[in-house]
């Protein structure tokens, strides 16, 4: 249909959301179903914004500028609303003729003056943020408080492609606050924002590297998802604070007390406000989206008032907070993923890395599971939102560096599912409560439990996990309705993940559960005891490696990894969601060529400069740093598979090894 269509007319919502299909045909057996909802053609299917208005109807924004709504989901017709926005990534639906967007330079009001279904007024509520043209510049968002304030949060750019500091709208500044690789060009971003209803612009809190999710409580509490990468070791749920600091430094800069660089990463570290709950890097994906509260009373199965956020990955997880000693923490599950194991991992060929949650440092995957029967779930999983039916819709965007953008709706099949419902803090242990009754003897039983906690350091280069330990159990105490265990542990302490592994746990009636892993941040004790260790250096020594090179296993780290970037053949090329700069001579968006000869080559580099910069990621390139997600021992194994696969045999006599 074309922007010009006629308005459809009211319909009841009771025929709109009367019926809830779970799926066509013979009974899968999910406790959740997906569905695809079948787009227009002449709709961009990058939809980068969900919601629904207050009556019922859907209304989304996709990446390309458009703003569409339809009233039946399943079936449209589909009817634009708005188009030539720039980069929407987050939209809230007021009314029918009244629909907010966040763009990248600004919250907008679309408005239909006249009832024709188009909006006929554009008016900008805010752009008191910076922006450039730089290509990886996005202002997240949107909600509303109960007091009106519209939310968003701007994140960074990348200063690997190119940005235009001639005529800037406001100052910008490529100092450096430390040592970060994503300076904060231009006022504001890496920065959480209040809008007030009469269009004044309130910094709230700064810190953030990609604050890609932002989203309101049901108690109207603000919380923001960052992503992983220097200094943000793994990616994070975090509970806002006005006037806090999460974290990552370039923001600081546009502070009011701010004085200059901060070269100490100890004073970095103590004005640090940790994250509520961490989402381990590759177990539970990579970059989550926006976080959304299940307000459903039920519809969308038991878990009533948790946390569910989507991924860029083929994953959507699901939270569990409580308030511990007056603040949230609490424990993070998977909640539906594609297919599981190696095996399903490998068959992609590394192709598609970015888009299957991998295990923890990337390379453990997660226990081969039975897979799902049935639609899988996309990448692109960045913006959600629960239909008055309490069905979820998840709006997938990959931005070029994945394939399956659209939009899913979830839709609980009835069935309780097999799962771990909560994990509860206790005074000498957790308390963890399930979804439906499981078997007595395995719940009780010694080797039912392996529980394993880790840390995260904050440094520049990121942090792989640190401090690694088995957890002894003392004690287990199922519930007398198989519903509930306590676990007392040896050594609970503050400042740990808690690594939750039930192995071959099922329920009364033999069935297993269906995500085994769960991690529960324990930032303080009950009676408010913090970790007072170092932050920025680990407790325990770490064994040292005498192991052999190992070709096979730089060869899985390769495809894990770098082969999304640098190609099967080495070869390397424009980044995925670049091409367009590539085109333009603009080599910094150009992943290395392994195959290329001579001086300036990326193997003529000696062994020390190849783990350097694998380690901290190029000086004003793309490439992240690895260092917080690969062992020195698997970044020594990738570097010999490079040299062997794509270069010499052997490095040359003028390379130096590391040992």
């Amino acid at each position: 249909m074309s922007a010009t269509s006629s308005f459809i007319p009211y319909i009841s919502l009771a025929f709109v959301f009367a019926v809830v299909p779970l799926c066509s045909g013979e009974d899968s057996g999910n406790s959740y179903e997906i569905e695809e909802i079948h787009l227009p053609q002449d709709m961009n299917p990058e939809i980068s914004g969900v919601a629904f208005t207050p009556r019922g109807r859907l209304v989304v924004t996709n990446r390309h500028g458009d703003v569409w709504f339809t009233d039946h989901p399943s079936e449209g017709p589909w009817h634009r609303y708005a188009f030539g926005l720039h980069e929407p990534v987050g939209i809230l639906a007021v009314s029918d003729r009244e629909i907010y967007v966040t763009q990248r330079p600004e919250l907008t009001r679309l408005l239909d003056t006249d009832g024709d279904g188009v909006a006929d007024r554009y008016e900008t509520v805010n752009d008191d943020w910076c922006m450039t043209d730089n290509w990886h510049e996005f202002t997240f968002g949107l909600h509303r408080d109960k007091k009106g304030n519209f939310l968003l949060a701007v994140g960074m750019p990348d200063m690997a492609g190119p940005f235009n500091s001639r005529y800037p709208r406001l100052p910008l500044s490529e100092v450096k606050v430390q040592k970060e690789q994503k300076p904060s060009l231009g006022s504001y971003q890496g920065w959480v924002l209040s809008i007030s209803p009469e269009g004044k612009m309130i910094p709230v809190a700064s810190g953030f590297r990609q604050p890609a999710g932002i989203g309101i409580s049901p108690d109207d509490e603000v919380f923001v998802t960052d992503q992983q990468g220097d200094y943000i070791a793994t990616s994070t749920l975090a509970h806002i604070k006005p006037g806090g600091f999460y974290g990552y430094p370039a923001s600081l800069k546009w502070r009011e007390d701010y004085r200059g660089p901060i070269p100490d990463i100890e004073t970095l570290a103590a004005m640090r406000i940790p994250e509520s709950v961490s989402l381990p890097h590759g177990a539970l994906g990579g970059s989550p989206g926006e976080p959304i509260w299940d307000t459903t009373g039920g519809k969308f199965g038991p878990f009533e008032g948790q946390v569910f956020i989507g991924d860029f990955t083929k994953l959507i997880s699901r939270v569990f907070l409580e308030k511990v000693a007056g603040e949230y923490q609490g424990a993070a599950f998977p909640f539906i993923r594609d297919a599981v194991g190696l095996e399903a991992i490998q068959a992609n060929s590394g192709a598609n890395n970015l888009t299957i949650p991998a295990g923890k440092e990337g390379l453990k995957y997660f226990r081969d599971t039975p897979p799902r029967s049935g639609t899988p779930l996309r990448p692109g999983n960045m913006r959600m939102v629960f239909a008055p039916d309490g069905s979820l819709y998840s709006g997938q965007t990959t931005r070029g560096w994945g394939k399956g953008d659209g939009l899913q709706r979830i839709v609980w099949s009835g069935r309780d599912p097999v799962e771990i419902e909560a994990i509860r803090l206790t005074k000498d242990g957790f308390d963890i409560s399930f979804t439906t009754e499981m078997d007595a003897a395995k719940l009780a039983a010694e080797e039912t439990w392996k529980l394993s906690r880790f840390r995260y350091l904050y440094l520049p280069g990121g942090s792989y996990r640190v401090d690694v330990t088995d957890c002894r159990i003392t004690s287990i105490h199922p519930a007398a309705d198989g519903r509930r265990v306590s676990l007392k542990i040896e050594a609970l302490d503050p400042g740990y993940i808690y690594e939750f592994e039930p192995w071959e746990l099922v329920s009364s009636t033999g069935k297993p559960v269906e995500n085994p892993l769960a991690f529960y941040t324990l930032n303080r004790l009950l009676d408010g005891r913090r970790f007072e260790g170092p932050l920025t250096r680990a407790l325990l020594k770490e064994k040292p490696s005498n192991s052999e090179i190992n070709l096979t296993a730089g060869a899985q780290v390769y495809s894990a990894f770098c082969m999304i970037c640098h190609q099967a053949d080495g070869r390397g090329g424009a980044l995925p969601g670049s091409e367009a700069s590539a085109g333009s001579g603009v080599v910094s968006l150009a992943a290395a060529n392994f195959r290329q000869r001579g001086p300036d080559s990326p193997l003529a580099k000696s062994d020390e400069d190849l783990v350097r910069i694998v380690t901290h990621g190029p000086e004003g390139k793309p490439m992240p740093p690895f260092g917080g997600v690969l062992s020195q021992e698997q970044i020594r194994n990738v570097i010999a598979y490079l040299r062997s696969a794509f270069g010499k045999s052997e490095p040359s006599p003028e390379q130096k090894s590391v040992k």
